[in-house]
Order: C-alpha cells, then structure tokens, then sequence
C-alpha cells in the first residue's frame, strides 16, 4: 500500500461517524415534556409529575421520572390507552417493571411511574421489579 493511500484510509478512519450518547436531560426538557403529555393525560384518567434528579437537582440529568397520578373521580388510569398516546407523539416504550416502565424521548432515558398500578401481570424482572 502507498503512503498516501495508507494516509487516505487513516483520514477516514478517523472521521466515520461517531456515535454520540444522546444529550442529557434538563429540568427545563423534562418540564416541557411533562406539558406536551399533560395536554391529553386527563383523557385517560391521569394528571403528570415531575419527579426525581431533574427537578430538584441542579445540572443535566440521565433520565427524566415522571409520575403519573390518578383524578380521583376515575377508578382507573387507562394505562393501556395512555401507553399509545404516548407512543403516538414519539416516547418509545420500553419495558415494565412492576409500577415503572421505561421508555425514551429523542433518544433519552425516561422512567414513567404508576404508583397506583401494581397487579403483577406482564411485570418483567429489573430494577423496579
């Protein structure tokens, strides 16, 4: 191989994409994220909180912990029906574990919290489990 082809493939090996972690979370991303979900949340029998490090910590944050508390006129959150509204504006979900189910936000960590659904059904093992 000649030096300046050698030198060519140095240059583009040092150039590929790099793969950046996502940004991470401020309160002021996690506030606008509670208000875009807290415009349809009532829908399914439920208000929205902000919660955890990027409320009451200063600086960027991992992940975002939303709580989702129940009206009190609903016997139920409709956790399913939210689940697909929530997906339906671009929160990936992910898995469940036991009242917490993970998801993302452009890439970003977000924990949603149901404390007053615990049934055990479909639960996965993991850290809330």
């Amino acid at each position: 191989m000649s030096a300046a082809l050698a030198m060519d493939h140095a240059i583009e090996e040092a150039f590929e994409p790099i793969l950046l972690p996502p940004k991470p979370w401020t309160t002021e991303a996690a506030m606008a994220l509670c208000a875009q979900i807290e415009e349809f949340a009532p829908k399914f029998g439920c208000h929205v909180a902000l919660t955890g490090g990027t409320l009451y910590k200063p600086g960027p944050r991992k992940d975002v912990d939303i709580l989702f508390y129940r009206i009190r006129q609903v016997d139920d959150i409709d956790r399913q029906g939210l689940m697909m509204a929530l997906h339906g504006m671009g929160l990936e979900i992910g898995k469940r574990h036991g009242w917490v189910q993970k998801g993302t936000w452009e890439g970003k960590p977000v924990d949603l919290f149901f404390p007053d659904h615990i049934d055990h059904i479909d639960d996965e093992t993991g850290e809330y489990a």
